[in-house]
C-alpha cells in the first residue's frame, strides 16, 4: 500500500518499512541475510536503484531509485511477500518455534500462512539535495540510537550502506552510489 507520494520515476524514494507489529525480526542475522538477498537481487534484476539502506531490529530504511515499469507498490509488495516466505522458511530450518508461531498468529486470511511485515509501508520523494544527505545521515545514525546501540561508529553496524561509502566495503551488499546522480 502506498502512501501520499505520486510515482514518479525520475525521483529518489526514502522507504521505511515495519515488521510486524514492531517485532525485533532482524537481531537474527539469518533473516538479515534474506533482506540483503531480496535486494540485491531487486538491484541486479534492474527493479531499483539502491543508494542507501539500512536492516534495523524490526524495520528497513532505504533509499532508492524506480527503474522501467517498477513501481513502489509493487516492488514493495514482491519484495515483502518473497521475503516473509523465506524468512518463515529459514524459522522453520532453525527450529525457531516462537517466531513461526507469531508469524503463523498474525496471518489475517486463509490464503496467507504467516505475515511477516505490516502491509503498508511510507514512502517520501526526495525533493532535494540537501534531504537526500539528510535521509542518508539518518539511515547511516540508525544504529547508533540510544534504544539501539547496535554500533559505535556507523560503519561498524554490518547491515547498513554506512559501510560502503565510509570503508568502500561492498561485501554485505553493493549499492549505487549518488554520485552517479550529479
Amino acid at each position: 500500500m502506498r502512501h501520499k507520494t505520486l510515482f514518479d520515476r525520475d525521483h529518489l524514494y526514502f522507504i521505511t518499512t515495519s515488521t510486524i507489529k514492531k517485532r525485533n525480526i532482524f537481531q537474527n542475522n539469518d533473516y538479515c541475510d534474506i533482506i540483503v538477498c531480496s535486494l540485491n537481487y531487486i538491484r541486479k534484476e534492474k527493479w531499483v536503484k539502491l543508494y542507501s539502506y539500512v536492516i534495523m531490529p524490526n524495520h528497513l530504511h532505504m533509499i532508492v531509485k524506480f527503474l522501467n515499469s517498477y513501481d513502489q507498490s509493487k516492488v514493495m509488495r514482491d519484495f515483502k511477500k518473497f521475503t516473509s516466505k523465506k524468512i518463515a522458511k529459514m524459522a522453520e530450518m532453525l527450529k525457531d518455534v516462537k517466531s513461526l508461531e507469531f508469524f503463523r498468529k498474525c496471518a489475517n486470511h486463509k490464503r496467507q500462512k504467516h505475515k511477516v511485515w505490516e502491509d503498508e509501508f511510507q514512502d517520501r520523494n526526495i525533493y532535494s539535495t540537501r534531504f537526500l544527505f539528510q535521509k542518508m545521515r539518518y539511515i547511516h545514525n540508525n544504529p547508533l540510537q540510544k534504544k539501539w546501540r547496535l554500533a559505535e561508529k556507523p560503519e561498524d553496524y554490518k547491515y547498513s550502506s554506512a559501510r560502503n561509502y565510509i570503508l568502500n566495503d561492498n561485501s554485505v551488499l553493493e549499492i549505487d552510489h549518488f554520485e552517479e546522480l550529479f
